[in-house]
């Protein structure tokens, strides 16, 4: 690392450390709300999660297999026969298999899933009905698509990617309406595919990352580029690009000053009243994970309006700019075309990168919440962040899979407030609205900064009125009753004479400190994985008394736990022997019970 690298690195580090914010999450979610759906096999190779539009059903496939899941009929997947394609020349029993899902998405058509099998780049697709039924099928010849790629349907427009190629179109009606990409002479992945809407309505936008090599070394980095593509475009003339993008425009995406991040991980959208909002997930050299937010109507503004790096534009007319019939553009036109021109400008964020140190993000997906923006990270260690925006803060840290693993695909269902997960051979569904785990406490709610709770009555829930960001203040809100198993009850415990024991006081929050307080003393903690413990070599006199576990966060100060502790005695109970004998054939019953 060159001294300028370093300098700068040493500044960014230093001015996030002087600000006080959380890059770990606030509490762990082991099983509160996850629900596990179980597979018979365990070699499935899942990597792609798709909801029809109802959101009832929840598909999930993989080259070779596809489930249904209906999560309000149990949690046993139904999985799916799709024979779409047969090839009468061989033996049906073997041709079958050599067929592969290459795409699965949401149809245009309410309730139905759209499929496409294929084989030696001939592919079939279809809609797939309620009863598993293949429908509106067509056949496309010498074009392969990948499950793992982006695609978008638009009427009667396929549109997909294939990283080392580009941006492919097919016309589901018309097979010489077709378009094939210009191979790109660098890495390319593809990371989504967006419909413009409204005055960008005819337009489609790719992004994806590509990998570059230095001009002053042989070192290669990242370029994170966006492209619009006219969707009626036609393709050139017979001599040049014909059958190929002539509208394809393309521009960088800014992301960081200093500290800039160029490798981008995933990317996903949230639809407001007037615009569409872009959410990328970025990793820089330090591998730290950013998130920089987009306008598509700055995006659209960029291509408009900014130069182009070449001096050799045409004079009569803007490339980019959609026409009626591609074919009859000039040869200037599509000779500047072919070269893949640049804008001179990027895309800015709207704010700063939102930062997140020490964190290895895979996956992101955003919803809007009672005005709040959530960001839903995937780890690389299989766990999921449930991330505020503004200010960032990690909320929760969901531990959906037992053992740690790889997240292949994540699915929000924003209406009920679900996300779906899946790793190769397992799916979970995370309620992300299980508010009761805050506890009954208005001040532990409002701790928690999460906008799908809020407090009602007596309890932390979803459907308060007003988010847990809008309260303003719990003072003259009432107040659940404690209880004697955690929130403030006293517990009365004996123990034997100088023998060892311990003191548990749960760990709710990871952003507050606990300690211990026995009469004029405290004493820290010690920390087990989810437990604030005190430790009692060997009982005596000394140790007799109250101890309480304190928190203390955000200046809220509050007693999680109390205990009543007594050294027991011989001679506190005169024993008869009846109630001896009575005494002694209890212990072994409960033993033989419990052990």
């Amino acid at each position: 690392m060159d001294r300028t690298c370093f300098c700068v690195l040493f500044i960014f580090i230093s001015c996030v450390s002087s600000t006080k914010v959380h890059y770990d999450a606030r509490v762990t979610v082991k099983n509160e709300g996850i629900t596990r759906f179980s597979f018979e096999n365990n070699n499935i190779n899942l990597v792609k999660l798709v909801s029809t539009s109802d959101n009832e059903v929840i598909w999930v496939g993989g080259n070779d297999v596809l489930y249904s899941i209906n999560p309000t009929q149990g949690i046993k997947p139904h999985k799916v026969d799709v024979t779409l394609c047969k090839d009468e020349s061989k033996d049906l029993d073997t041709s079958h298999h050599l067929y592969r899902i290459s795409l699965l998405r949401e149809s245009i058509d309410n309730n139905l899933l759209f499929i496409c099998r294929s084989h030696d780049a001939n592919t079939v697709c279809c809609n797939m009905s309620s009863s598993y039924s293949p429908i509106d099928c067509f056949t496309s010849e010498n074009y392969e698509p990948d499950i793992n790629e982006p695609s978008l349907l638009v009427n009667n427009m396929l549109y997909f990617t294939k990283s080392e190629k580009g941006l492919y179109r097919i016309n589901k009606d018309d097979k010489n309406d077709n378009i094939w990409s210009q191979s790109s002479q660098a890495e390319q992945t593809y990371l989504k595919l967006i419909a413009g809407k409204g005055q960008h309505q005819d337009k489609v936008y790719s992004f994806f990352a590509e990998k570059h090599k230095r001009k002053d070394s042989e070192l290669e980095h990242w370029i994170p580029r966006v492209s619009q593509s006219c969707m009626n475009d036609r393709g050139g003339s017979k001599s040049q690009l014909q059958s190929s993008w002539t509208s394809m425009i393309y521009t960088r995406l800014f992301c960081g000053k200093g500290y800039e991040f160029t490798q981008m991980i995933d990317v996903a959208t949230l639809e407001t009243d007037n615009t569409t909002k872009i959410y990328a997930l970025f990793r820089n050299y330090w591998n730290m994970s950013a998130v920089c937010v987009y306008d598509i109507n700055e995006i659209s503004n960029i291509f408009t309006s900014s130069k182009f790096i070449s001096n050799k534009v045409p004079a009569n007319h803007r490339p980019g700019t959609c026409v009626t019939d591609s074919t009859t553009l000039s040869g200037e036109v599509l000779g500047f075309m072919k070269e893949r021109p640049e804008m001179k400008d990027s895309v800015m964020p709207e704010n700063g990168p939102l930062l997140f140190q020490h964190h290895h993000y895979t996956h992101i997906q955003v919803d809007r919440v009672r005005g709040h923006t959530v960001l839903l990270l995937s780890l690389e260690s299989g766990r999921i962040h449930k991330v505020l925006e503004k200010p960032v803060f990690v909320i929760a840290e969901y531990l959906p899979f037992p053992q740690g693993t790889h997240i292949t695909s994540m699915l929000l269902d924003a209406s009920k407030k679900h996300l779906y997960v899946s790793s190769s051979n397992e799916v979970v569904q995370i309620d992300l609205q299980t508010c009761h785990m805050y506890g009954n406490d208005c001040k532990e709610c409002r701790l928690s900064r999460d906008p799908y709770c809020g407090w009602e009555g007596l309890r932390c829930t979803s459907t308060a009125k007003k988010s847990v960001l809008d309260i303003k203040d719990c003072t003259d809100m009432p107040e659940a009753a404690p209880s004697k198993t955690g929130t403030g009850g006293q517990m009365p415990v004996q123990v034997l004479p100088s023998s060892k024991h311990f003191l548990h006081c749960k760990i709710t929050s990871h952003h507050a400190t606990y300690h211990w307080k026995h009469g004029e003393t405290h004493e820290e903690c010690v920390h087990s994985k989810q437990d604030c413990l005190y430790l009692i070599d060997s009982m005596n006199k000394t140790h007799e008394g109250t101890y309480e576990c304190m928190s203390s966060e955000d200046g809220y100060n509050r007693m999680v736990v109390r205990y009543e502790l007594s050294m027991s005695r011989s001679d506190a109970l005169s024993l008869t022997p009846a109630l001896l004998l009575l005494l002694t054939t209890s212990r072994v019953l409960l033993q033989n019970l419990f052990f």
